[in-house]
């Protein structure tokens, strides 16, 4: 593993369901991260190096290899075996019969079951909303549905670009943090991504100053509830690290909603979703001198409440730098 410097952790046995007596080899991680392609004579096979892959269970423990089978593993050698990005095409070397050279290079569309899990890569720069300048900041992709990391990296700091593959067909949580920033938050579905099309997202952070705010893209209600969705956490995670970070920083809860419905009501529920938000970062610790909250109803759009879309902008829950 790769630590936050750049630097490589000693090296970890893979364990016995993927280690023998004899040699494993060319092992390739597919970047989903969970799927393992390796070469070995000492897995049950066809001849001398087979290929085998094996994945990654939730407990972190390899499974057991599977033979990728005749024709692919002969009674010769096969290793060197990686796969593309959308799992469909593979590529080996092989020293079989009809070989000309040595080791020849194959390809071939791998068999469903093989296959990893469908990625895409990520892309962008960030800098510094003020200057344009590239920011080195911590860049990180949330499963909205089950709220785990997907995808953790850091953009370069020469240029403040990041890239980083992620698996498709899930919605996103997208926090980007940087010290002396304040975070950027957004959400976006890969649902229907198409895996050889990248992703871009670029980013500008704002410098911590008083009066600056930022919409928490990512703090979900249900619909006139002012009860916080477990989707939330993670953003609210984030927002109170900051807090942590930045020890003289005071904020201020805004709660916000469309022009839909009784005008008093609305004020009503933008006040309690801003509680809901400001009575969390108490239970975590956060002392009631640092942070305050408001509910601002349906007075302060960002958008047209003309349009859906406009109206779920203007549905929101932000902060406020009230201090530093």
């Amino acid at each position: 593993m790769k630590d936050k410097s750049g630097k490589w952790s000693n090296p970890v046995n893979a364990g016995d369901s993927i280690n023998t007596i004899l040699d494993e080899k060319t092992a390739f991680i597919h970047p989903d991260g969970k799927t393992l392609y390796f070469s070995s004579p000492g897995h049950p096979g066809m001849g001398q190096d087979d290929i085998f892959y094996s994945r990654k269970g939730k407990d972190g423990n390899w499974g057991k290899p599977v033979n990728l089978g005749y024709p692919i593993n002969t009674k010769n050698d096969e290793n060197s075996f990686i796969v593309s990005l959308n799992g469909k095409h593979a590529y080996f070397s092989s020293d079989r019969i009809e070989t000309t050279h040595g080791m020849d290079l194959y390809s071939f569309e791998l068999y469903p079951t093989a296959r990893p899990q469908q990625v895409i890569y990520v892309s962008g720069k960030v800098t510094d909303a003020s200057t344009g300048e590239p920011v080195f900041a911590s860049v990180e992709f949330i499963d909205l549905e089950s709220g785990k990391i997907s995808g953790k990296t850091n953009s370069d700091k020469i240029d403040g670009s990041y890239l980083i593959s992620i698996p498709t067909g899930l919605n996103y949580a997208l926090n980007i943090a940087a010290n002396g920033y304040l975070f950027h938050s957004e959400n976006f579905s890969l649902a229907h991504s198409i895996p050889e099309q990248p992703y871009n997202i670029n980013v500008s952070l704002k410098p911590i100053k008083t009066g600056s705010t930022v919409v928490l893209k990512n703090i979900f209600f249900e619909s006139n509830s002012y009860v916080l969705k477990s989707s939330s956490i993670a953003e609210i995670e984030i927002l109170i690290a900051l807090l942590h970070q930045h020890p003289a920083l005071k904020i201020q809860i805004n709660g916000h909603t469309d022009n839909i419905g009784n005008d008093v009501n609305n004020q009503l529920l933008s006040e309690n979703r801003a509680k809901a938000v400001y009575n969390y970062l108490l239970q975590q610790g956060i002392v009631a001198t640092r942070i305050s909250y408001k509910g601002y109803g349906e007075t302060r759009p960002i958008a047209s409440n003309d349009t859906e879309e406009g109206r779920a902008q203007n549905r929101r829950t932000e902060f406020t730098v009230t201090g530093n």
